[in-house]
């Protein structure tokens, strides 16, 4: 019987093969009120000026997914948020304007310590609650993208950002997970966020 190959052999030679397909990761976290109303920034600069942001930026080196939302919140509303606090709500893969290919990966939570606050002050020039449902109509394309798959409780979505106007959903492959008797985060659709579990004790386990 030939003898297992070690996991970090296994990850080398999928670096030796070349760098594949590797998108742009961007993660965001859906602060919501107990209203259901969601924490949005308004953009004090171009591109996007005045139009409504989602809460979040790129995922750094070295970095977990809940990390990376968690820290987002912080940099951007002022507010602690701890990665047991935050459930994934859904992935996105979308096309910029330019047809280079991104990946969303959603966050939500209703727990965090600190008051929400613009913390970014020459990024941004104000933090917005808005009704994921009707959101005001100078949001960013990709806000309404998230906010609307999460409203209609996808799990999974594929977009092509248009130059101008809504967000078009594309007929890809989606999935719905129906909700429990006690969901904790409000969602006017029919499934709710995937709970991410326990975590585990080794972070090389996940």
């Amino acid at each position: 019987m030939p003898s297992a190959r070690h996991p970090r052999a296994a990850a080398a030679r999928i670096e030796q093969a070349g760098p594949g397909y590797r998108p742009l990761m961007k993660v965001v976290l859906l602060a919501l009120r107990s209203d259901g109303r969601v924490a949005l920034v308004r953009r004090a600069r171009c591109p996007d000026r005045g139009q409504l942001a989602l809460v979040g930026g790129r995922l750094e080196p070295a970095e977990w997914l809940d990390e990376a939302a968690c820290r987002g919140a912080g940099q951007l509303l002022g507010i602690r948020v701890g990665v047991q606090d935050v459930e994934l709500s859904g992935l996105l893969h979308y096309r910029s304007e330019r047809g280079a290919g991104r990946v969303c990966a959603v966050f939500a939570t209703q727990r965090w310590s600190g008051e929400p606050r613009n913390t970014e002050l020459r990024e941004y020039s104000e933090v917005v609650w808005a009704d994921p449902g009707g959101l005001p109509a100078d949001s960013r394309p990709l806000t309404h993208a998230v906010l609307n798959q999460y409203v209609a409780g996808t799990l999974y979505s594929t977009v092509a950002m248009p130059s101008a106007g809504s967000v078009a959903v594309e007929g890809a492959t989606t999935a719905r997970v129906p909700r429990g008797d006690e969901p904790r985060l409000p969602v006017r659709g029919t499934a709710g966020p995937i709970s991410t579990g326990a975590r585990p004790d080794a972070r090389g386990t996940k």
